[in-house]
């Protein structure tokens, strides 16, 4: 009974240690159906750039898709042999680590690089009947550039003149070149990150949709696009002129542009500096209250934008600037010939100060001070009254103008 156990024991070892080994290999994958596939590595392009090699009786055809985004790079593989029975096996090395076993097979590389693929044409026995090889070259996973850019203004008296500096990157490879278009109708074509761009001088505010379109060393590209506001720019040079009327009554200024290169449309506005508020105009009329030196500040819009500004000083007087001249006499002293008389001024300005005297005498004697002392004599006035020779008396005063 003991050994019938045993033989049956011994017999189910053996047969488990056929099945264990005659299990079979990775089983070949499916043929391509169409000419796409989906679903490997997220959407893939068609398959193209196929490439037939023949050793022997073996030929060997491979293709790959696009490895720029959206898709991803995958290669196929078929062999095709000649005068082999249908049991064949068609063992695939990848180069790369990985291997399959298939009449058609597909592999992703990881990494960019030159590989050699080694094909194994086996009997069902494993008996090699052909190895047939071939070099490929992969550009490898996620190759596709992601392009970023900013501007900034670099001067900002200079208000189109930019400066754009590239941030793009890519997770395997290299950026190898960098298209800027300016949307003025200029491009730009270089390998360095930063560029500098003057953009025309235009007579009106203007926004350039600028893009930047990044290559990296794989052939595959990305743009990236933000729009550029550029201001406009205009040659406005020059002031404005102020002049002064009716100064001794009630003055008051015209004051006119004379800056050249304003464009139409433009607004001037003025500020006097008297805080009295802005007016806009071209000319203006403005009287000051107070005598005071101002400075004038001329600002010009266009569409609500500051487009140039100037200032200068301007000195008013105001207004009651008018002097009145008075005067006061008497006789300092008296002799038989002669009378010294003492003329007094006690003339005003409301607003301001004197800032001289003009006696006139009528018998030509002039002088400019404020107190005057004269001998006149007897002889000279005996023909008319002393009232007659004072009216005749003038006194002339005056301000700073």
């Amino acid at each position: 009974m003991k050994s019938n156990q045993y033989w049956l024991s011994s017999c189910l070892l053996f047969a488990l240690f056929i099945v264990a080994c005659n299990k079979k290999v990775d089983a070949p994958a499916e043929p391509v159906l169409n000419n796409s596939i989906t679903n490997i590595t997220g959407t893939l392009s068609s398959f193209k750039d196929t490439t037939s090699v023949t050793e022997g009786d073996v030929t060997i055809t491979y293709s790959k898709t696009e490895a720029c985004y959206p898709s991803n790079e995958v290669f196929s593989f078929t062999a095709v042999a000649k005068n082999v029975p249908t049991t064949t096996k068609y063992v695939w090395e990848f180069g790369d680590g990985k291997s399959l076993v298939g009449q058609t097979v597909r592999n992703i590389y990881k990494d960019p690089a030159t590989y050699t693929v080694i094909l194994q044409v086996k009997s069902n026995t494993d008996q090699l009947i052909q190895k047939v090889s071939v070099s490929i070259k992969s550009l490898g996973q996620q190759v596709t550039p992601t392009a970023v850019f900013s501007s900034a203004l670099a001067d900002i008296n200079i208000l189109n003149n930019m400066t754009f500096t590239s941030r793009s990157t890519v997770p395997t490879g290299t950026i190898t070149n960098l298209l800027w278009d300016w949307a003025d109708g200029t491009t730009s074509s270089t390998s360095n990150s930063f560029i500098p761009k003057n953009f025309p001088l235009v007579p009106e505010d203007k926004t350039y949709p600028v893009k930047l379109i990044v290559t990296a060393n794989s052939g595959c590209k990305d743009t990236a696009g933000i729009n550029v506001f550029v201001p406009a720019t205009y040659n406005i040079a020059g002031s404005f002129d102020a002049v002064q009327y009716d100064g001794c009554t009630n003055e008051y200024f015209i004051f006119t542009p004379t800056a050249t290169g304003v464009p139409a449309g433009a607004v001037y506005t003025w500020d006097f500096a008297d805080a009295t508020g802005f007016v806009s105009g071209n000319p203006v009329k403005k009287s000051f209250t107070y005598q005071n030196d101002y400075d004038v500040k001329l600002t010009i819009t266009l569409k609500g934008k500051v487009i140039y500004q100037t200032h200068k000083a301007v000195r008013a007087f105001g207004q009651n600037i008018k002097p009145k001249a008075l005067m006061l006499k008497n006789v300092v002293s008296s002799t038989t010939t002669t009378e010294k008389w003492a003329f007094y001024s006690q003339s005003n300005v409301p607003h301001g100060f004197l800032t001289g005297y003009r006696w006139e005498m009528p018998f030509g004697v002039i002088d400019s001070i404020p107190l005057l002392n004269k001998n006149i004599p007897k002889q000279q006035h005996q023909p008319i009254t002393l009232l007659d020779l004072l009216l005749q008396v003038i006194l002339v005063v005056r301000i700073l103008l």
